[in-house]
């Protein structure tokens, strides 16, 4: 059965006569990275403050955990980096994770003990002395999201995580993201536009247009639904294959040919996708060939995301 650490219901968020975000309902899996994404305007912000407890929903449900967002138990299960990195101008890196710990409800001498497992963690020990505002992208989203870890949060939501880092800086960000997720009990919510990085990182995604969620869900059973139905077959001898596949597929294959490597390529609708992965099966049992290579062409969270915004834009 799947836990969710954040659900929401019909969650609303109107200033004045606009809709910023309507009928909003999320389901965020414990223990696992979900990307959040959509267009300039889409939403994402209006719904991540609400679920921090920033701004009040108009109208819908949210809970962390079993606690109501905006409530300080949901607040307290939350850790939050924002887009920009804030710090202020006289404080070091060790003072500002212990004010930060402070604010969050931590004795100070908790609050230091956190501020320099985190500075460990994040490898900042050469930068623990130096002011914050005056580092590089980089170090500076670390900080960020190491203070978002100060108490311990059941989630954690990061804003823009990777925006306007150089690539070192960005490999950095996610592998310490992948660490965090394996040896810790949380889970992340990213809102980012960097797609093909979110690709490679999240478990779950949703997409979100005009405040409404278009899509949502597993990221391999949202890639399965729009995958093309087009397969590379290698065999021991494809041209044996190719005849016998043709002749009891041919009512629901589109086409098949072979490349110029000799691959055998495969056409054929979404909806007939597993017929064709039924019958290979037996053609290869049936008249001994062995199976090389079957590999399907998977679409990517770009193309998926041009596909939906194109559709909706029609």
């Amino acid at each position: 059965m799947i836990e969710y650490i954040i659900q929401t219901k019909k969650l609303t968020k109107k200033f004045g006569n606009f809709v910023a975000v309507k009928d909003l309902n999320l389901k965020i899996s414990k223990n696992k990275i979900h990307g959040f994404i959509g267009p300039n305007g889409a939403g994402k912000t209006t719904t991540i403050k609400m679920l921090t407890g920033a701004i009040y929903p108009s109208q819908g449900i949210g809970l962390i955990d079993k606690y109501g967002i905006g409530t300080k138990r949901g607040r307290s299960l939350i850790g939050y980096a924002p887009a920009e990195s804030l710090f202020y101008d006289n404080m070091t890196t060790i003072e500002y994770l212990v004010y930060i710990g402070q604010i969050k409800g931590l004795r100070r001498r908790k609050a230091i003990n956190k501020a320099y497992d985190l500075i460990d963690y994040f490898d900042l020990n050469d930068a623990i002395n130096r002011k914050p505002i005056t580092f590089s992208s980089g170090m500076k989203k670390k900080v960020t999201v190491a203070q978002a870890l100060i108490n311990d949060p059941k989630v954690l939501i990061l804003d823009e995580p990777t925006a306007n880092l150089d690539p070192t800086a960005r490999i950095q960000i996610i592998d310490i993201l992948r660490k965090l997720i394996s040896e810790n009990d949380l889970s992340i919510f990213i809102s980012s536009h960097i797609l093909s990085e979110l690709e490679t990182l999240v478990d779950e995604v949703t997409l979100i247009r005009k405040g409404e969620i278009v899509l949502s869900g597993n990221l391999n059973t949202v890639k399965n639904k729009f995958n093309k139905g087009q397969y590379t077959i290698d065999t021991s001898n494809n041209k044996v294959f190719k005849y016998y596949l043709d002749k009891y597929c041919h009512s629901f294959i589109n086409s098949i040919e072979e490349n110029d490597k000799g691959y055998v390529i495969v056409n054929v609708d979404n909806v007939n996708k597993y017929k064709l992965e039924s019958v290979v099966p037996p053609i290869l049992s049936n008249y001994k060939i062995r199976l090389l290579k079957f590999n399907q062409e998977e679409i990517s969270l770009d193309e998926i995301y041009k596909n939906i915004y194109d559709q909706k834009n029609k």
